[in-house]
Parts: C-alpha cells; structure tokens; sequence
C-alpha cells in the first residue's frame, strides 16, 4: 500500500499532523546530514555558517578559506561551488569562476541565477576584450552595434551585478535584492 493510500483513513487532524512530521524531517537536510552526521559534520555545518558570515560581509578571502574547507569534505557541493564561484568573480580570478560555475552547471543544477551570474562573467570579459578593441584600434573602428553592445553590457552591469541565490545578496556588497 503506498503512503497516500495509507493516508487516506486518517483524519484532517492526524493527516495534517503526519504531513507536519515528514515536512519537518524533510527540513533537516542540513550540510551536517549530508557529511554523515557525528562531530565531524558539526564541525563542517560550523565552518559553512563561518564562511556564509564571511561572504555576506564582502570577507572573501576568508570566506573563500572557509568554504574550502566544507568542500574538502563536501566536493560535489552546488552551494559551496556556487560561493567559490561568486566569490572567484568579484576576486577578479575570472578563470576559477569560469571553471567553477561549469562545475555546477555539469552537476545539472538548473538554478536560473547560475546562468545569470555565469553569463555576467561573460558579458563581463566580452565588454573588456570589445574595450581593449575601441583602445588598441581607436573609437573611430567601433562600428555602432559594437558601442549599442557595449551600452547594453554597462546599463546591464549598473542594474544588477551577480547575486547569490540562496541569500540574495550582492556578493561585494553583502547585501541588496536580486
């Protein structure tokens, strides 16, 4: 008999109460459960919440440091990468981010916010090597779709730079809406 079959003999109360339960087990996926558990997992659930501190006060070097540490124990985790990635941007390490956010991508994490910030770093390099361009070439080879572009990318830029999704901040900033 599957669970909803189960379900169905209960009352409003004792259904309701059964979908509390399974909702607050479900919650309990922290990144303690997923290392397994014991003191160990304490102590990676400790460093992740030291290094989410570290991000959203703009300390990336150290919150880079942190979540190394969760990743050395956690390789394949999205959030970590994501961080790593975020943090590799606004770092000016643009091959790391690059590198990272595949990795996430490749995972098949789908989160629309990961393409946006992966595409920020692209748009990000697309207006430097179409600057170095207008530099080396002078502005008279600019042809005007180049400088509509390149407007586009700055409009872009000033509006929204990448963000975190999951506490929607504006990683050099530590804070704003996405």
């Amino acid at each position: 008999m599957s669970w909803p079959d189960q379900l169905r003999g209960l009352s409003i109360r004792q259904g309701a109460a059964v979908l509390l339960a399974v909702i607050l087990v479900s919650g309990c996926a922290t990144p303690g459960a997923r290392s397994g558990g014991g003191p160990a997992a304490t102590e990676v659930l400790s460093e992740w919440k030291r290094a989410d501190r570290l991000y959203a006060r703009g300390e990336f070097p150290k919150a880079r440091e942190s979540y190394q540490v969760v990743l050395e124990r956690e390789p394949d985790n999205n959030d970590v990468l994501f961080r790593l990635a975020n943090i590799a941007y606004y770092m000016q390490d643009r091959e790391t981010a690059r590198e990272l956010y595949a990795r996430v991508v490749d995972s098949g994490l789908t989160d629309p916010q990961l393409f946006y910030n992966r595409a920020a770093l692209n748009l990000t390099e697309a207006y430097n090597d179409l600057a170095r361009y207008r530099d080396e070439g002078g502005p008279s080879t600019l042809t005007s779709e180049i400088r509509a572009v390149m407007a586009a990318i700055e409009r872009m830029s000033d509006r929204r730079p990448p963000v975190d999704t999951e506490s929607r901040t504006v990683p050099a900033q530590g804070e704003g809406e996405r």
